[in-house]
C-alpha cells in the first residue's frame, strides 16, 4: 500500500461560535417574521388522518390574551439578544416557550380546554428566564434547577436551534437527585429516552410534561434527555438528527460521559431505540428498547398484499429503516429488550432475538408476565439493574474488535472503522475488524466496500500510532499515520483489480460517500433551502403539479416536522446557503435560473419538445422528473428537483409507514392526482450508481 492521508477536517471553535451566532439571528428574525408565505391549501386525504389533528377552539378573549402577551415577550427576547453578549448561550432556552404557544395559536394546536393554562404556565416561564438572563443566570439554573431542593430528580425543559431549518425544537432533561451545582469537573451517566406516540402531543403538551413528570426511568446518578424528535415520526429522519441535536445541546447544562450514553425507549419510542442501536451501535453504552416494531411490512400485516407497488426499489428502500437486516450491529453495544407478554408488539422484539440467535449471540430480554403495552415495575427494576450493572464496568477503548454492516453510507461507523465507499448502495457492506495496540496491528476482512478510514481519534491508542502494521483482505502493509488528531487515523481505497493502497489527498473524483449518498429524503435530514422559480414553466400542467407539491412541502414541514422553513427565489440565492444548505429546486430547467445555470450538468435533459430520464423519453407536456444529486456548485450537498419528503398522508396512519416513497429519482405523470401515497403515478424511478451515474434503466 501506497501513503494516506485519513481525518475530515475540523471547525475551528471561533468558526463554530460564528454559526452559532447566525442561526440564533435567523431564528429570531423567523420567530418575529412569518418568512416564506405558505398556503393554506390542503392535499387530498382520502381517509387518512391529519397529523397532528385539528385542535378544539378556545374562547377568543383566552386567545387574544395570548397573542397579546406573547408578542410582548417576543419583543422582549429581541431587545435583550441586542443586549447580550451571548445570545446563543440562552436564546433557544427562551424561545422554545414562546414558539409552542405561537405554533398552538396559528395551527389550532389546543387540545384540550387545560392546554389554555398550560400555555400560560410557559409564558409565564418564558417571562422568568428572560428576567433571569438579564440577571446573568445560565446553564441549569436558567433552566430553574433549585438547589435547595435536590432530594428529587428535578424536570426542566431547554431548546436547541436545529441546524436543517432553524427551528428551536425541545427537550427534557431530568436532573439526578443528589445533584448540586456546579459539578463541573463531574462526567454524568446519561440515558436518552424516546416517547411514545401521541398524535397531540405536540409542543406544549410534551413541554408540559416534561416539565412535572420525571418519566419511565430515573437512574440513580443518571441525567435522562427526552428528546422532542419532531414530535410524532419514530425519530427518523430530521427526528432522528434532532436526537444527536438535543444530546449535544444537553452538553451546555452538564459533562456527558460518552463511554455510558444509553439509548432507550418505548413503543414509538421503542422503534426509534431499535433503529439507533443496528445504525450508530457502538456510540450507545447500552440500548434498552421495549415494544417497538422492526419492520414495515411484518408490522403493517401487508405480507400478503401490498398497498402499493413493492418494487425492487422499495425493497432496497425499506433496508433504511428495518431492522433485521441490521441486527449484527447489535454485537457493538449492550443490548436489553421488553415486551409485554400479551403485547401484540411482542412479535418485534422476538423476530430480533430469533435473528441474533441465529447469528450466534443473544442479549438480555425481559418479558413482562401478563402485560399487554405497558412495563410493569418488576421488568423496571430487572433492566435499571442489567444497566447499572454495564455502566459500572465499560470496557476502557478503542474496543478490540468491531464487527459493522451497513446498507447506506448515511451509517458508517463503528468505533475506529469508518466504510466510506461501497461496491452498490442498499447492498450489504461489511468489515470485521480487531486490533492489537500494544503490537500496533490490524486485521481487516471486508465485503461490499471500496473505502474505508481508520480513526482513532476518539478512542486513541495506547501504543506507538505513527506506524501500523496492517492485513486487509489478506493484503499486508505498514502504514503511517497521517492525521493531525490524536490516536492512529488512514484513509484506504479498494481498486478495481481488488488491491487496497492509501488514498490519496485531495479532489475526489464524484462518487456517493457519507452524507451524499441518497435517496431524495436524505435532503431533509440535514439544512436545506427551498428555491422557488421565478418564471413558470414551459407547459401549464407541469407548473400546477409545480405548484401543488412547492406549497404541499412547506406545509407539511411546517405541520408535520414542527420546523421553520427558508425559502428564496431563485434570484436571491446567496452564496453562503449555496456553501452550507442542501437547495430543494422547484420548476423546469428554464423557469428556475438555478436549474437553468446547472442544467448542463445534470444527468437529465429536459427541454419544452423532451424528457430525458436514465435513457427514456417522456413527454414533457404531462411528466415531470424528481430527483437528488451532487449540486454541481457544492458537490458537498445535494440539489433536489421538484421533490419534498417523501411520505404522504398515507403514513400518517402508522409510524412504520413513515418511510422513503421515492429513490434517487423518478418520473411523475403529472396529470394523475395526488392519491396520499406518491405525488403521481410514478411512472419510472431508480438509483444512481455509486458515480452518481444511471445504473441502467429504472425500476
Amino acid at each position: 500500500m501506497k501513503g494516506l492521508f485519513c481525518t475530515e477536517l475540523k471547525q475551528s471553535f471561533s468558526q463554530l461560535c460564528l454559526f452559532v451566532s447566525r442561526i440564533v439571528l435567523v431564528s429570531i428574525a423567523l420567530a418575529v417574521v412569518n418568512i416564506g408565505a405558505v398556503s393554506n391549501a390542503q392535499p387530498p386525504t382520502p381517509g387518512y388522518k391529519k397529523l397532528p389533528p385539528d385542535g378544539i377552539q378556545i374562547d377568543a378573549a383566552d386567545r387574544q390574551r395570548l397573542q397579546v402577551r406573547l408578542d410582548e415577550l417576543k419583543n422582549r427576547a429581541t431587545q435583550t439578544v441586542q443586549q447580550s453578549s451571548d445570545p446563543e448561550v440562552w436564546y433557544a432556552d427562551v424561545a422554545v416557550l414562546t414558539r409552542a404557544v405561537d405554533l398552538a395559536i396559528n395551527q389550532n394546536l389546543f387540545f384540550k380546554p387545560a392546554h389554555v393554562n398550560d400555555a400560560s404556565k410557559l409564558l409565564d416561564e418564558a417571562d422568568r428566564r428572560l428576567e433571569a438572563v438579564v440577571a446573568g443566570d445560565r446553564g441549569l439554573k436558567l433552566l430553574g434547577f433549585d438547589p435547595d431542593k435536590t432530594a428529587k430528580p428535578q424536570t426542566l425543559v431547554a431548546g436547541f436551534v436545529s441546524r436543517i431549518d432553524d427551528s428551536v425544537q425541545p427537550f427534557g432533561i431530568v436532573v439526578p437527585a443528589g445533584y448540586s451545582l456546579p459539578q463541573h469537573e463531574q462526567a454524568f451517566r446519561t440515558d436518552i429516552w424516546l416517547h411514545g406516540r401521541g398524535d397531540t402531543k405536540t409542543e406544549i403538551p410534551f413541554l408540559t410534561e416534561r416539565m412535572n413528570k420525571v418519566g419511565q426511568y430515573a437512574p440513580r446518578d443518571t441525567f435522562v434527555i427526552h428528546p422532542f424528535g419532531r414530535h410524532c415520526n419514530a425519530f427518523k429522519f430530521a427526528g432522528e438528527t434532532d436526537v444527536y441535536e438535543a444530546l449535544q445541546a444537553a452538553e451546555r447544562y452538564f459533562r456527558i460521559d460518552s463511554q455510558r450514553t444509553s439509548i432507550r425507549g418505548f413503543s414509538m419510542g421503542g422503534a426509534g431505540c431499535w433503529h439507533f442501536a443496528v445504525h450508530d451501535p457502538t456510540r450507545w453504552m447500552a440500548a434498552n428498547p421495549g415494544a417497538g416494531f422492526v419492520d414495515t411490512i411484518v408490522y403493517q400485516g401487508w405480507q400478503n398484499e401490498m398497498p402499493f407497488n413493492k418494487t425492487p426499489t422499495m425493497e432496497k428502500l425499506l433496508r433504511w429503516y428495518d431492522v433485521l437486516p441490521w441486527a449484527n450491529n447489535l454485537r457493538g453495544t449492550n443490548v436489553i429488550a421488553y415486551s409485554g407478554e400479551v403485547d401484540k408488539q411482542k412479535q418485534a422484539a422476538d423476530r430480533v432475538a430469533q435473528k441474533v440467535d441465529e447469528l450466534g449471540f443473544e442479549f438480555p430480554y425481559v418479558i413482562g408476565a401478563e402485560m399487554g403495552h405497558k412495563i410493569n415495575q418488576e421488568s423496571v427494576a430487572k433492566i435499571d439493574q442489567q444497566i447499572a450493572s454495564w455502566a459500572g464496568d465499560v470496557a476502557p477503548l478503542p474496543k478490540p474488535k468491531v464487527e459493522f454492516v451497513t446498507y447506506t453510507l448515511r451509517y458508517n461507523t463503528a468505533d475506529w472503522v469508518r466504510i466510506t465507499g461501497m461496491v452498490e448502495h442498499w447492498t450489504k457492506a461489511s468489515v470485521k475488524a480487531t486490533v492489537d495496540t500494544d503490537a500496533a496491528s490490524i486485521e481487516m476482512n471486508t465485503e461490499g466496500v471500496t473505502h474505508l478510514e481508520l480513526d482513532f481519534s476518539r478512542s486513541g491508542w495506547a501504543g506507538k500510532s505513527d506506524v501500523v502494521d496492517v492485513t486487509i483482505d489478506g493484503q499486508q502493509a505498514t502504514l503511517v499515520d497521517m492525521g493531525n488528531s490524536r490516536g492512529f487515523q488512514c484513509r484506504l481505497i479498494r481498486q478495481d483489480d481488488g488491491e487496497w493502497t492509501k488514498q490519496s489527498f485531495g479532489q475526489q473524483p464524484l462518487r456517493k460517500r457519507p452524507g451524499l449518498q441518497g435517496p431524495i429524503d436524505d435532503a431533509f435530514c440535514e439544512r436545506f433551502v427551498i428555491v422557488l422559480p421565478s418564471r413558470p414553466a414551459r407547459h401549464g400542467r407541469v407548473q400546477r403539479w409545480i405548484d401543488r407539491e412547492t406549497d404541499y412541502l412547506q406545509s407539511r414541514w411546517k405541520r408535520l416536522m414542527r420546523g421553520d422553513i427558508q425559502v428564496v427565489q431563485d434570484r436571491d440565492l446567496t452564496d453562503d446557503q449555496i456553501a452550507t444548505c442542501n437547495l430543494i429546486c422547484f420548476g423546469d430547467f428554464s423557469s428556475n435560473r438555478v436549474l437553468f445555470n446547472v442544467a448542463d450538468s445534470l444527468p437529465i435533459r429536459w427541454t419544452r419538445q423532451t424528457l430525458v430520464v436514465a435513457g427514456k423519453s417522456y413527454d414533457p407536456a404531462d411528466h415531470a422528473p424528481v430527483m437528488c444529486f451532487p449540486n454541481p456548485m457544492n458537490p458537498s450537498r445535494y440539489i433536489v428537483v421538484n421533490s419534498g419528503m417523501t411520505f404522504r398522508e398515507f403514513s400518517n396512519v402508522s409510524n412504520s409507514r413513515q418511510i422513503a416513497m421515492l429513490p434517487d429519482y423518478a418520473v411523475i405523470n403529472v396529470t394523475e392526482e395526488d392519491d396520499s401515497i406518491f405525488p403521481g403515478t410514478v411512472v419510472d424511478q431508480g438509483f444512481f450508481d455509486e458515480q452518481w451515474q444511471f445504473a441502467g434503466g429504472g425500476n
